[in-house]
């Protein structure tokens, strides 16, 4: 009784810790400099760990864009169609004081006129937008098949003992009820990233 009561307590700390994750989509505009020069662009922040938040920015900005990397920052360059000019803009990913990232992205250089940069800091915010969508959601599916598994592999347990009164049985069919609440929190999650 006492461990079904302490996996129960367990179990819905658990799931709050998934239901209070922050996938916010916010991105913001933001004026920050880098070795002296002064850019104009957006900004996003990050609860998740600045390392694996630079990891996956790294990956999805490698897709679309030629990387530059220095040590403080990327310069990258999407190479423009037959009539357009390349496309330069500079990234920058700062870890915060709570252990989370602060992505920040502008344009840079090139004889635009202001509606062209307008226009390209739009598309900028939306790119952001795009790498948090994408990256959140690969989050959560992670942790949805994740959390199948496991519900699986509980119920096979539980369907060994199916006729049994036992204390074990009493446990996995509180654990499989704990692991239902968490997957429909989980799915949950999914539709509210986008």
């Amino acid at each position: 009784m006492k461990t079904t009561l302490l996996l129960c307590i367990l179990s819905f700390y658990h799931l709050h810790a998934i239901v209070a994750q922050d996938y916010s989509l916010h991105v913001s505009e933001s004026t920050f400099t880098i070795n002296g020069t002064q850019y104009i662009g957006y900004e996003t922040a990050f609860t998740l760990p600045y390392k694996q938040v630079k990891k996956q920015w790294w990956r999805y900005i490698k897709k679309k864009a030629h990387l530059f990397n220095y040590k403080t920052h990327y310069e990258l360059t999407i190479s423009g169609t037959n009539e357009e000019l390349p496309v330069k803009f500079i990234s920058q990913m700062l870890e915060t004081e709570s252990q989370g990232a602060l992505l920040r992205l502008a344009p840079t250089g090139g004889d635009w006129t202001t509606q062209q940069v307008s226009s390209l800091r739009k598309d900028l915010k939306v790119m952001l937008v795009d790498f948090k969508i994408d990256y959140y959601t690969g989050i959560v599916q992670e942790q949805i098949k994740e959390q199948e598994k496991e519900n699986k592999k509980t119920s096979k347990s539980l369907h060994r003992l199916k006729n049994s009164t036992s204390p074990q049985a009493d446990k996995l069919k509180t654990q499989l009820s704990n692991g239902e609440l968490k997957l429909d929190a989980l799915k949950q999650n999914l539709t509210t990233i986008k």
